[in-house]
């Protein structure tokens, strides 16, 4: 069996070696994204096992089709990037990996939380700046006195609600589809609108599709309580930036926190050309003391990354042994 690896980062690496000796396949491996421009790196392959930000079009999904390559396995949850018609069109299956490591994103979101409540960014900059005695004044927050919104209680969604939970945060939830068998702490209310207006933190892990576009738009934000937080690890789409850029411009919101973002592909598209990110909106978030923005990494952990290519490899090997993956996506 042989398998291609594209978007591979060093972490990844070790865990694909590894595998190969293991499993028993041939590896190619590049850190280079997929295009149709490249696909040929994977010629003679079983499947290709990628992770990116970038497209997966037409063009790409044909080429896969002219090489005889049957299966896309994503080393990732998201697919919003994919066109499903064109891999549907060309007879090319895809799998993903739902659940990595719920627990890694789940502490990145407290931790996010409790810089921005704890204001560390604006307290960093101002002992780099020598305003000592400015950092001494800066007054805080406590977790255990916030009520926290939680959008989306799927495997990471829970698991934040309830690392929150045991750190003493009142939860109030909102989901299509509510756990049937959730615990007397999380609370769940019949609307989004509902959960809004209520709370003091809100916290996204709902998927990027087209029905959840600007899910926080400007009248949702604009229902949140005077000094609310918001923060963002799930997909770029789910906010409306430049309505969040205006509620903090009004101080109607006390911060954000931005793992993933609305136009995380321009700059991703800025960086591989060699360029510093000069996109407006990003600029205009980065220069804020009360935003936190990182680098899409909330769920990179050693151990997220192990389980990353362990499952995309065993949807590989369920394709070619079995004509089915484990976790097909359609």
């Amino acid at each position: 069996m042989k398998i291609t690896a594209f978007g591979v980062n060093k972490e990844e690496k070790y865990y694909f070696e590894k595998l190969a000796q293991t499993k028993n396949f041939e590896l190619v491996q590049t850190p280079e994204w997929v295009t149709a421009d490249n696909i040929e790196l994977a010629a003679g392959s079983d499947a290709i096992s990628t992770m990116q930000t970038g497209a997966y079009d037409e063009p790409l999904f044909k080429k896969m089709a002219d090489l005889q390559i049957p299966l896309l396995a994503l080393r990732n949850v998201g697919t919003d990037n994919i066109d499903f018609a064109a891999a549907r069109k060309y007879n090319i299956q895809i799998s993903n990996v739902p659940s990595y490591s719920p627990a890694t994103i789940a502490e990145f979101v407290v931790m996010t939380m409790l810089r921005l409540l704890r204001k560390t960014k604006e307290m960093d900059r101002a002992i780099e700046a020598g305003q000592l005695v400015s950092a001494q004044k800066m007054t805080g927050r406590t977790l255990r006195d916030e009520t926290v919104g939680v959008i989306g209680t799927g495997h990471i969604g829970f698991t934040t609600a309830e690392l929150l939970h045991n750190m003493g945060a009142k939860i109030i939830a909102f989901d299509a589809f509510p756990k049937k068998d959730a615990p007397d702490w999380l609370q769940y209310v019949d609307s989004l609108e509902d959960l809004l207006k209520q709370v003091s933190l809100v916290t996204l892990h709902v998927p990027g599709l087209k029905e959840n576009d600007h899910l926080l738009n400007a009248d949702r934000l604009a229902l949140l309580p005077q000094d609310a937080i918001v923060v963002n690890t799930g997909r770029g789409n789910l906010i409306d930036t430049d309505a969040l850029i205006g509620e903090l411009q009004t101080k109607h919101l006390a911060g954000a926190g931005i793992d993933t973002f609305e136009y995380e592909a321009d700059i991703e598209r800025e960086i591989q050309s060699g360029e510093q990110p000069q996109e407006s909106h990003y600029l205009a978030l980065q220069e804020m003391d009360n935003v936190i923005i990182t680098p899409h990494i909330a769920y990179h952990s050693m151990k997220a990354v192990e389980n990353m290519v362990g499952i995309s490899v065993d949807n590989i090997f369920s394709y070619v042994e079995q004509g089915t993956t484990i976790n097909p996506v359609k």
